[in-house]
């Protein structure tokens, strides 16, 4: 999960942005979206296809400015509690996001072959059921602490659920070979 992501990037400036040190190397990307004010929350599920590329992303970017958006934000990257494109694209093919305008929807990318990293169609729903509960639990989309029209409950629940997306912080020395932890940040 890549996050601290300025709030005005779009999900094609961000697989440009990965791309730039890591071209054709994701498989999955979902920058998640506020509905009401267009922005993204700061945030990213995104799969590199393998661990040596996420380890060059990590140790090229993690801990350093965006310099996008007259942003002062630093990267930041975390676990998230879904692992890889499988279990991503199944976390979200049956989701109402996928109703959503296109440009707000998780996208797939080949993993392998000539076509690597270029996009892929994203699966159809295989449970309408599910599709249906994700509709009504459709706040757990919006950013945690907007409040809306709304009983505590449903608001705590909503609270609760987006929670469920997060993980555990990254330290960024963590991906920094030994000679170059506890360098100074930039």
């Amino acid at each position: 999960m890549i996050k601290n992501i300025p709030n005005k990037m779009s999900d094609k400036d961000l697989i440009a942005y990965i791309g730039r040190v890591c071209p054709r190397r994701i498989d999955f990307l979902y920058l998640r979206m506020d509905f009401q004010n267009g922005c993204n929350v700061g945030y990213a599920f995104v799969n590199f296809i393998t661990v040596q590329d996420l380890l060059l992303f990590a140790q090229t970017k993690l801990g350093i400015k965006w310099n996008m958006y007259s942003s002062e934000k630093v990267l930041q990257m975390s676990y998230a509690n879904y692992q890889g494109k499988e279990a991503l694209v199944e976390k979200f093919k049956n989701s109402c996001i996928m109703d959503e305008r296109e440009e707000w929807r998780p996208k797939i990318f080949h993993s392998d072959g000539p076509q690597q990293g270029l996009p892929e169609p994203f699966p159809k729903p295989t449970h309408l059921r599910r599709k249906e509960r994700s509709s009504h639990n459709r706040g757990a989309l919006f950013v945690p602490g907007v409040h809306h029209h709304n009983n505590v409950h449903q608001q705590h629940e909503r609270t609760r659920d987006s929670r469920q997306d997060g993980g555990g912080r990254l330290d960024a020395s963590y991906y920094l070979p030994p000679f170059k932890r506890g360098r100074p940040s930039p």
